[in-house]
């Protein structure tokens, strides 16, 4: 303790010249108790207070200052509180895992952020006080910071020209670390012009097959390097038939010694098997590299006659949870015994042979597996699993490890699972040997190496014999890039060479190289990514979505004067990492880009354009493998477990292994697609989304849809979600879903929210900006009352209006998965519908880190810039990251969305003047039934009118705030939460030079206590849009002056469009269209009981359909307007529909209309006539049909009597509604002539999209 404080002070002391001191107070009134519901069965509770962040599921605090380079700090605690109740059983679990004082736990974590300075502060505001807990309920946070500049960048680091640039390029791919022999008939087989080239410019360049170093600042290879190769025959200058190339291939899997463990350890590249290696004969680049003789040395100090050799077998079968970087091989349940064996030739068997096993089982009791290796046997035990548990560890991991001698070169090894019970299994991850052998030749190839002879100033002498063909070479291979041709002197059988011992030397001996085991990738194409010096946006796309990629490119470039680069993946692998799949690459390439930026132009955001799968090497054969993902290496746990795309912009030097807090510098978003039509789609709805088309109101509402249960956690940050904007962002109309407000039925599959569905339908159909979920979730939807499933998303017709979603719920957006497309990935591929864009979360998370994060989100979503300019998605989430990147929870995170774009915010504003005459502050109470008229004009940031302004207003008037309380549905309690969706009036108005002033009476149905009602507008022009409001009105009472009326509204009531007829035919989605008109003005607050918008399908009056939300006004009118409504999923057959209507005098009226619903794919047609008929001059054909909206071809073939065709008519046409009255016939016959009067016959053909036919005969009659 008094060395912390110490260091403390000495930290203190050092910076206190440079250093500011800042004081920051807070506090944590209480410890809330929260769950996290895995489904229907499991819930786990945890403590939560606010900026809580969970540590192996013990709490901390953790906040992040901005701005700060944090040296020193200490907590000043006011006020500890002793832990007590549920509070306290939670954490008596972990009691021992907390600080006896807070000071001991305070962790600093500075760093950069896009380059500007960033600190992270965590502690431990509870504290185990000699044995009783306690809480820092009232502290002071004092620290010291200083200036920190961002470290200047070294930009000779990053080349400007990769040796790719120009020249033939030939790629090539080896699986083993050996000597590889190219041969003349192989290098002409791939392409090479080997008759025409001269073999003393072949070069090989590669890099070797290990996986690139994850800390930025460890030395890597910044291009492709020129390897050492030897070349026969090269001297004449001609490549002749017998002539070769031989080259060292380093494999993918490398061998590194473990000097604490004093053995050999393999490491495997998680993203390839294959390293590449690349050819070229180009004589205009580097000079060739050629396998230098290495002379022998002499005086020898080790005689070196044994060597190190190793092996291990291991295959990558199953990820237990679909989720990190560790893979397993054979699994022991239904067999649970396998034999496996290798082979170490002339082994030293007075020499023990070290054994290292790695399995992983899931049992609920102990279980162990039984190794029988030779004459011994051994067991390795396993811990105790929960498997009862869904968040709990899915399986225990045990290393064996174990010398054992041996009599035989031949290891035969069993592995058996003693399986206490039938539902216990283990899986194998490796066996690794270790072995010492004797230095005698086997086989074409040997490599060899011996780290008993490493020391200080040795030199060895090593002596291999079994020397039996001529030609043999010894390579030392230490420097896999830089290889040389040992000397060594030859004795009978055995080849001799002395060299320096200081450190371990690599080797091998070979009579050929191996020719076999070379495989061809490609002629590369010319490429130079290190000249590229600057980017604002970067996305990286495969070649199948190129095309797509350069759309949404031209598309940024044109709206947002973004500097976008568009590269492929397998290009970045070709010049950082020799060709190799390896997520280090691309985040080398973005940071080569982000060091050499000067301030300001660094990159701002990047799209990984295509899928990823927690499979990085593509073991699935039906793998969504196209961009790769990080996998955490935590892979045992679905609570800790994580994948996350926040790797690639972790740019600074001393950031990439991501062991603790690191900041991420831009904002990344991913495109969750695999063909070329998803693609399509989502770029599509990109530019749609910023399009004329979506220019409406609903880009003034937000909505927060809040789970039931757990003690109403999730309607409660819901609500204090709302409240930022409600407080903040007034101009924002709120939306508030919440569940346990409205009533919970019992069905057969479980409990269920049908009337949360269809507001959450509404919600998308009509319209939102954002729609805010918190709450229970996961791959199929939204909790398990299933209230947002994928039978939903998939049917959302909504491209007019895409909301962006933020889900605070469990793995709603998994989209690493190959097996499944999750619900999330789906709103955002729904062509037609849907989302524009995610963040949301792709594991399992917690319910009070998520909270903080959603904070951060709506603290950022709806503000400008410093620059006055609106944030991108990718602006949002790169904050979010930045304020909870000490958050493991966070990780779970991910934007699936266009990183550069900015949400449809309206841009300009609105303002309103006067209500009847009056200005806003001293104007009229809005009674019930009296007339209003607001006026008012549209302007820019500064209040200035935009007198060039002409488009459309589109005003909403509310009612006053009401309170409501919910229905207590499971038990926690009664929840009360405020609304303001009572609207008086809705309307659209013409803006005139930026003026604007519209008329409306009262509905009587309003709350006739006084009190501040809102006015809300939007307005547009197609080009740009405006938003506004007030909450200076009052609403209340009654006016003095009522006119007498008692007649209801009219009501003209159709299917899909006015040409509809009453029984009529429909498809399974049909749209209700009503035009609707009354003197007064119609009733849509749905106040008063019984007063609302109605419709009623098939008689059913226990489940209305009320349509208040849907009625549009027609422009500049309060009198007249339309309700349209969209059904889905109708069964076939004939129903009736009534829509019951109110004016604003509660005086109602009714419509009916029935429709005949045909659901079959093919196109059907019915009432085929032509009008008028008989005729004289023209005549009409009609006919209704099941394919609205789709492409349909109609030919009309009008036949005599007897059977001659007079006259052929045919239209291709896209019709909007069910009924066809748009083929004319003038009586004429194909030649132009009139026909004579009489009867005829004609043959309607209607062929659909999807080649289906439909055909009807019927008559018609010419009179003259």
């Amino acid at each position: 303790m008094k060395k912390i404080y110490l260091l403390t002070y000495i930290l203190f002391w050092v910076f206190s010249i440079n250093a500011q001191t800042s004081e920051y107070i807070d506090s944590i009134p209480e410890l809330d108790v929260v769950s996290l519901k895995i489904n229907d069965y499991e819930t786990k509770k945890f403590v939560s207070f606010k900026q809580v962040k969970y540590q192996n599921e013990i709490p901390f605090y953790s906040i992040v200052l901005k701005d700060k380079y944090l040296v020193s700090a200490e907590i000043v605690v006011n006020d500890f509180q002793e832990v007590t109740g549920e509070a306290l059983e939670i954490l008596q679990e972990n009691k021992q895992g907390f600080p006896s004082e807070i000071q001991e736990s305070v962790k600093i974590e500075p760093g950069f952020a896009s380059k500007r300075p960033v600190s992270t502060l965590t502690f431990s505001p509870i504290i185990n006080d000699n044995g009783i807990l306690k809480w820092a309920k009232n502290f002071k946070i004092i620290y010291n910071s200083i200036k920190k500049n961002y470290p200047q960048t070294n930009n000779k680091s990053f080349g400007t020209t990769s040796v790719l640039a120009s020249g033939d390029w030939y790629k090539i791919g080896v699986t083993e670390s050996k000597i590889y022999k190219l041969t003349y008939s192989y290098l002409k087989n791939i392409g090479i012009d080997v008759d025409n080239i001269d073999p003393r410019n072949i070069k090989i360049y590669g890099n070797g097959g290990e996986e690139l170093p994850k800390l930025n600042s460890a030395p890597r290879k910044e291009d492709l390097y020129q390897n050492s190769i030897f070349v026969s025959g090269e001297s004449d200058g001609v490549f002749n038939e017998n002539d070769y190339v031989l080259f060292y291939g380093q494999g993918t899997t490398q061998w590194k010694y473990n000097s604490l463990n004093a053995r050999y350890e393999h490491v495997v590249n998680q993203y390839s098997d294959t390293a590449y290696y690349f050819i070229t004969a180009n004589a205009n680049t580097d000079t060739p590299k050629r396998i230098q003789l290495q002379a022998s040395t002499s005086n020898p100090t080790v005689t070196a006659s044994e060597f190190d050799d190793f092996a291990y077998y291991e295959k990558d079968y199953y990820n237990l949870i679909r989720s990190g970087s560790k893979w397993f091989g054979d699994i022991f349940d239904a067999k649970i015994s396998y034999d496996y064996t290798f082979n170490f030739p002339n082994l030293v068997t007075s020499s023990p042979l070290k054994l290292r096993i790695r399995a992983a089982a899931r049992s609920g009791t102990s279980s162990s597996m039984t190794i029988n290796v030779g004459n011994n046997s051994y067991s390795m035990s396993f811990p105790v699993m929960n498997v009862s548990c869904y968040y709990c560890q899915y399986a225990g991991e045990s290393v064996f490890v174990q010398s054992f001698l041996s009599n035989s070169s031949l290891i035969n090894m069993n592995l058996t699972y003693n399986k206490p019970n039938s539902d216990a299994k283990a899986w194998l991850d490796y066996i690794e040997l270790n072995a010492r052998r004797q230095l005698v030749m086997t086989g074409n190839q040997m490599d060899f190496r011996d780290n008993s002879t490493v020391a200080p100033g040795n030199v060895t002498q090593f002596n291999l014999s079994g020397i039996t063909q001529n030609g043999l070479k010894i390579w030392e291979v230490t420097d896999v890039l830089n290889p040389r041709q040992q000397q060594f002197s030859l004795s009978g059988t055995t080849a001799s060479f002395i060299l320096p011992t200081d450190s371990l030397r690599e080797f091998v001996a070979f009579y050929d190289g191996d020719s076999l085991g070379v495989s061809f990738f490609g002629k590369i194409e010319n490429q130079n990514l290190h000249s590229i010096t600057q980017a604002d946006f970067i996305i990286v796309c495969p070649k199948r979505f190129m095309n797509e990629a350069q759309e949404l490119a031209d598309f940024h470039t044109t709206l947002d004067n973004l500097n976008t680069i568009i590269v492929d993946p397998h290009q970045i692998y070709n010049e950082f990492s020799s060709g190799k799949r390896d997520i280090v690459a691309i985040r080398d390439f973005v940071r080569m880009l982000y060091k050499r930026a000067t301030p300001g132009d660094e990159p701002k955001y990047l799209l990984l354009f295509g899928d990823g799968s927690y499979d990085n090497k593509n073991r699935f054969s039906s793998n969504t493998n196209v961009i790769p993902t990080f996998q955490s290496s935590e892979s045992f746990s679905p609570t800790s477990s994580y994948v996350s795309d926040d790797y690639y912009c972790l740019l600074d030097d001393n950031e990439g292994v991501w062991n603790g807090t690191e900041y991420v510098d831009i904002g990344i978003g991913r495109f969750p697609v695999n063909t070329a039509d998803e693609a399509k789609a989502i770029v599509g709805k990109i530019k749609h989304y910023k399009s004329a088309q979506t220019m409406r109101d609903w880009r003034n509402e937000v909505t927060f849809v809040g789970d039931d249960q757990d003690g109403n956690i999730h309607m409660k940050q819901a609500d204090g979600l709302a409240y930022i904007v409600d407080t903040g962002y007034t101009v924002y109309n709120v939306n508030k879903i919440y569940f346990d407000a409205y009533p919970q039925i019992a069905t057969p599959g479980g409990q269920r929210y049908p009337d949360v569905n269809t507001a959450i339908d509404r919600a998308f159909e009509k319209g939102t900006l954002i729609m805010n979920y918190t709450g229970h979730g996961g791959e199929i939807g939204w909790a398990h009352e299933r209230v947002l499933g994928i039978s939903q998303i998939n049917g959302y017709l909504n491209k007019n209006n895409l909301p962006a979603l933020m889900t605070a719920t469990c793995e709603f957006a998994r989209f690493d998965d190959p097996k499944r497309t999750s619900a999330g990935e789906l709103v955002l591929l729904n062509p037609d519908g849907g989302g524009i864009g995610l963040f949301t979360t792709v594991r399992l998370v917690y319910s009070s880190p998520n909270k903080e994060l959603n904070d951060v989100f709506w603290k950022n979503v709806l503000k400008l810039k410093s620059n006055g300019e609106i944030p991108t998605m990718g602006d949002v989430f790169k904050e979010m990251k930045i304020a909870r990147a000490a958050d493991k929870n966070a990780r779970n995170f991910t934007l699936l969305a266009d990183p550069a774009l900015t949400l449809n915010h309206p841009q300009k504003n609105i303002i309103a003047t006067t209500i009847n005459g009056k200005p806003l502050n001293q104007a009229d109470t809005l009674k019930a039934l009296s007339k209003i008229t607001v006026s008012g004009f549209v302007a820019d940031e500064n209040g200035n009118k935009l007198s060039n302004f002409n488009g459309y207003l589109y005003p909403t008037v509310f009612d006053k705030k009401k309170t409501i309380s919910t229905l207590n549905n499971d038990g926690d309690g009664v929840f009360t939460f405020q609304v303001q969706n009572s609207k008086l009036f809705k309307g659209k108005v013409s803006v005139t030079n930026g003026d604007f002033s519209f008329s409306f009476i009262v509905p009587k149905d309003i709350n006739y206590a006084y009190g501040n009602g809102k006015l809300s507008f939007y307005a547009e022009n197609g080009q740009i849009d405006a938003h506004g409001y007030s909450q200076e009105i009052i609403v209340g009472g009654t006016a003095d002056s009522i006119a007498n009326d008692n007649q209801g509204p009219t009501i003209e009531l159709y299917m899909n469009d006015e040409t509809f007829i009453d029984g009529g035919m429909t498809d399974e989605n049909p749209l209700m269209l009503a035009k609707v008109y009354d003197e007064f003005g119609i009733n849509m607050v749905g106040n008063g009981i019984g007063h609302d918008i109605v419709a009623i399908l098939d008689n059913n009056t226990a489940e209305p359909i009320i349509l208040n939300d849907y009625f549009e006004a027609e422009l500049n009118s309060y009198q007249k307007g339309s309700i349209q409504y969209p059904f889905k999923e109708l069964e076939e057959g004939k129903h009736t529909l009534t829509l019951k209507v109110w004016d604003v005098y509660n005086n109602s009226s009714e419509a009916t209309i029935e429709f005949n619903v045909v659901k079959s794919k093919d196109i059907v047609i019915n009432h085929v006539l032509n009008y008028p008929n008989p005729f004289t001059t023209h005549t009409e054909f009609w006919f209704e049909h099941n394919q609205p909206g789709q492409p349909i071809l109609v030919q009309v073939q009008i036949f005599t009597v007897t059977g001659k065709v007079v006259r052929t008519l045919e239209k291709n046409i896209v019709p909007t509604g069910f009924r066809f009255t748009d083929l004319y016939w003038d009586g004429k016959d194909d030649f132009g002539d009139n026909v004579a009067a009489g009867t005829y016959i004609y043959k309607l053909t209607v062929r659909a999209a999807n080649l289906s036919v439909a055909e009807k005969y019927e008559k018609l009659v010419k009179l003259k």
